[in-house]
């Protein structure tokens, strides 16, 4: 009949002699030696602490290789749920980022609309023909005015934004509109 290995000598024997196998068995199921080398500590630390159970060195094998193959499941649990709430807080960061670059961009071109309704009418026609894409020569042939007359209101209504909404403000709007 075999041994326990209970006293501290029996377990230092038998953690010499089965060491290098748990450690060659878990490398290869990790693939990684670093983390075989922490695997196998925490294996031996576990039978060490349940060593008063183990009544002889074949049962102390099998359940050697029975937690090392436990704490590797467990392991790659802990490490997928790790992943899951990155993949989690990545999306929700995502999420929060587009919810609030929309809610700026929104309240921004609502800002915008009302500082152009108090513009005078030809400015404000103006105004949103080029807001719909058009350029100068464009209002102009859709307003009925010449060129000249476009480039006049034109400086004229930026140049009464620009009072309006302040002079930061309308420099963000120009470049949130080029987005």
């Amino acid at each position: 009949m075999e041994m326990p290995i209970a006293s501290n000598k029996d377990f230092e024997k038998f953690y010499k002699e089965f060491y290098p196998a748990v450690y060659a068995f878990l490398t290869r199921y990790t693939g990684d030696k670093e983390l075989a080398a922490n695997l196998a500590q925490d294996t031996f630390l576990k039978i060490y602490e349940e060593r008063e159970k183990i009544a002889t060195v074949e049962y102390g094998k099998a359940f050697l290789y029975t937690t090392a193959r436990y704490l590797y499941w467990n392991h790659c649990k802990h490490e997928q749920a790790h992943q899951n709430y990155l993949d989690y807080l990545s999306e929700n960061q995502e999420e929060h980022y587009n919810f609030l670059e929309s809610v700026t961009r929104e309240e921004t071109i609502r800002q915008l609309y009302d500082a152009i309704d108090t513009l005078p009418p030809r400015s404000r026609e103006l105004i949103l023909l080029n807001l719909q894409g058009k350029d100068n020569a464009e209002a102009a042939e859709a307003m009925g005015i010449s060129l000249n007359t476009v480039k006049s209101l034109k400086k004229t209504a930026y140049s009464a934004l620009r009072d309006i909404l302040g002079k930061d403000f309308y420099n963000a709007l120009l470049i949130l509109l080029t987005l």
